[in-house]
Order: structure tokens, then C-alpha cells, then sequence
């Protein structure tokens, strides 16, 4: 047990078992069970569609995997919507930002912007502007945002649909939270990020696994 009762009085020697005891809290496998218990935590909310947001989720990742999408998108895909009832006028960035250490700023872009693209498939029938993503067109991304959303996030909403199991999907997460953090493609993109990712490199975060790489 950590001796101190404030964090200005830790020191090398009396944090030590501390440093050790929070990288092993932090493991891949640790951090990729908590977001699948997320994830699960959704079953059972079907907010009135004919499918739960547990079975949205699984079923917009399968049908990215099916479709041949990267290992790190259909991760994506997995989790776009485990904070859709947390604060469901943001809930792109509660995934985004969860993620983000793992994964390319062009998918953490479509994981923050999706849920104003979706806007264009059910706006006009729930008063939203179904034009608001158009604002976006300038950006790098926008066209992935939309084949996103389209392709595999629009159209999981089919309880007709065989998704794929949970199963086929943990590798997947395992591989993406394997990663050094910020070290995808376009990433770290701000000075806060390159911030973040020296504490990910420190023992603090990495403890065994850090020095014997």
C-alpha cells in the first residue's frame, strides 16, 4: 500500500509497488474487458427500434468486418455507440476519446463526427437538419465519415441481420489496445495528445511490459 495521502508526496521509492500495482490494472486485456463490459451494458436499450444498441453496435462491426474494413475500423464500429444514452448529443466523442490513443485521427474524426452525419438519413423525419454534415465537406475525412455511416452504421438496424458473435471481434480489440498509445496514423495530432503519450510511455502506464521491450 502506497504510503502517501497526497500526490506531492510520492517519491521514486514510496511509489513504487503503487507504479506496479496501476500498470497492472492497465493491461491490454484489462482495459479491452472494461469496453466490452460497456458495450454489454447496452443490452436490453432498444430505445423502440426492433434492435437493442448492444445489437446495433455488433451488427454495424459485422458488417464492416464482412465488408473487408481494417482491424482498427471495425473496432470502431464496435464501440461508435457505447455512450449513445450517457450524453447522446456527444456520444461520438465519449467513443472517440476512449479510443483515441489507439487509433488513426481519421477514425478518432469519424467516431467524433458520425452522429452528425446520421443526421442525413433520419433528420427530416425527427426535425433535424439533415444537411448539417455539409459543413464538414472540406475536411480529409469527410468521405470516410460517410461511408461509415452509410455502409455500416445507417443500415444496422435489422433484427433480420446474422451478426457475428462477440467472440470474433475480441482478438480485434485485444490487438488495437496492444498498441503504443498515439501511434497510428496522424497521431498525436495536438500538443495535449503528445503530452498524454509521454505518460503512456512511462512506467506508470507501461510498468513490465515497458522495460522488457
Amino acid at each position: 500500500m502506497a504510503p502517501f495521502t497526497r500526490l506531492d508526496e510520492a517519491t521514486p521509492e514510496n511509489s513504487a509497488e503503487y507504479v506496479k500495482a496501476f500498470a497492472a490494472e492497465s493491461t491490454p486485456e484489462k482495459m479491452a474487458g472494461r469496453m466490452i463490459k460497456m458495450l454489454e451494458g447496452l443490452k436490453g436499450i432498444d430505445v423502440c427500434n426492433m434492435v437493442d444498441l448492444y445489437e446495433h453496435n455488433i451488427q454495424s462491426a459485422s458488417r464492416a468486418f464482412r465488408d473487408g474494413a481494417d482491424t482498427e475500423t471495425v473496432v470502431c464500429a464496435l464501440f461508435h455507440d457505447v455512450g449513445e444514452v450517457m450524453s447522446p448529443v456527444c456520444h461520438g466523442e465519449i467513443a472517440a476519446s476512449l479510443l483515441r490513443p489507439y487509433i488513426s485521427d481519421k477514425n478518432y474524426w469519424i467516431l467524433q463526427h458520425h452522429e452528425i452525419f446520421q443526421t442525413y438519413y433520419y433528420g427530416k423525419a425527427c426535425g433535424v437538419d439533415p444537411d448539417l454534415r455539409d459543413q464538414f465537406r472540406s475536411s480529409q475525412y469527410f468521405e470516410a465519415c460517410e461511408q461509415f455511416c452509410r455502409d455500416w452504421d445507417m443500415t444496422a438496424f435489422d433484427p433480420g441481420y446474422n451478426s457475428l458473435d462477440m467472440a470474433t471481434f475480441v482478438p480485434l480489440v485485444l490487438e488495437v489496445f496492444s498498441r503504443a498509445p498515439y501511434s497510428q496514423a496522424g497521431q498525436p495530432a495536438d500538443d495535449m495528445s503528445r503530452a498524454k503519450q509521454r505518460i503512456g510511455e512511462s512506467d506508470y502506464i507501461q510498468g513490465e511490459r515497458g522495460q522488457s521491450e
